[in-house]
């Protein structure tokens, strides 16, 4: 079968890789569609210790079941399903409390193990979620990054807020629409990119620009801050601007994966008694709501994905890299 396989820092290659075998407890699912997530394109782009190549990544995928292993229902065969990649221990108590994303076990498809970015792939039973008939599959592939945005928001948003969120890929644009789905008043959005800034607008939130941005804020909340700040580009600079336009007593919720270390103006924190939160994935909860909320038709994703066969993978990687377009790429695989 044809696999895209991740040979190191900006190398991605189709090649032939054996079919995999569903052992007991597992499904094999043949991938229909696979998006790339900001989380594959910082591994495309640098070297990580958490992802080793030869590598088949890819954990946002759409398919249906082709095989069962030993003591799975045998019903379960031809199932639509969208991926549930984070594969927890189920023992521990962050496990037994929901909380997948905090087990010290957990592995992650596409990253641990072969994921999407494959013809077929084969997961454990329980991370092939069911998902309903009317529900297309450029909307279905959308549950896990969705995930993401309702974990961060389900904690950081209060009804009547004022949320500015830093970054307009993606997961910016998912986090715009979520934080609206919890009743926030107003939210602000910023990005250096216009055309991925256009995405996020879409999604009802205000333009903020990227040059003069703390003043564009300053003006827009009678010179309070805002009561959230969603940093979803993680630079130092993205750091700095969140904690001069939060207000005293605000949230500040870190998800972007732009740089691993810099610095942090901690008397600005202590100052403002500003608290600062990192966030990881989804819950089963999260995971759960957000699968609920593309069914009931809450996103409208309408110009967010562009279509790329499998073999031009290493052409679209290099495209998302170096210019930041197109906005989301799907890979068809079925």
């Amino acid at each position: 079968m044809r696999a895209l396989v991740y040979l190191g820092p900006r190398r991605m290659e189709l090649q032939e890789v054996p079919d995999p075998v569903a052992e007991p407890g597992e499904v094999v699912i043949d991938s229909i569609v696979s998006a790339v997530c900001g989380s594959d394109l910082h591994g495309f782009r640098e070297a990580s210790s958490r992802r080793i190549p030869p590598l088949v990544m890819g954990h946002e995928t759409v398919g249906r079941i082709g095989a069962v292993g030993k003591g799975v229902d045998p019903e379960r065969l031809g199932q639509r399903v969208v991926l549930k990649p984070i594969l927890s221990c189920g023992r521990c108590d962050a496990c037994r409390a929901g909380d997948i994303n905090r087990c010290l076990e957990g592995r992650l498809v596409g990253r641990d193990l072969a994921g999407g970015f494959a013809e077929r792939f084969a997961v454990p039973a329980p991370a092939a979620v069911p998902i309903p008939s009317e529900l297309p599959d450029d909307v279905a592939v959308l549950t896990e990054p969705l995930a993401n945005a309702e974990h961060v928001t389900e904690r950081a948003v209060r009804e009547g807020d004022v949320v500015f969120v830093i970054g307009s890929g993606p997961i910016g644009a998912l986090m715009v629409r979520a934080a609206f789905l919890h009743r926030a008043r107003q939210v602000l959005v910023t990005d250096t990119n216009p055309e991925r800034l256009a995405f996020a607008v879409a999604q009802g939130a205000e333009e903020i620009p990227s040059e003069g941005a703390l003043e564009a804020v300053t003006t827009a909340t009678d010179g309070v801050g805002v009561d959230v700040v969603i940093d979803a580009a993680g630079f130092e600079a993205t750091w700095a601007l969140g904690l001069q336009a939060i207000r005293p007593g605000g949230r500040i919720f870190e998800i972007g994966l732009g740089a691993p270390s810099g610095m942090v103006d901690f008397f600005t924190v202590l100052g403002k008694e500003a608290t600062i939160a990192g966030s990881y994935a989804w819950t089963d909860q999260d995971f759960a709501r957000s699968l609920e909320l593309l069914a009931d038709g809450a996103l409208t994703a309408d110009g967010w994905l562009t279509r790329v066969p499998l073999a031009a993978g290493q052409e679209a990687f290099e495209d998302l890299a170096d210019r930041g377009r197109p906005f989301k790429v799907l890979l068809e695989l079925g």
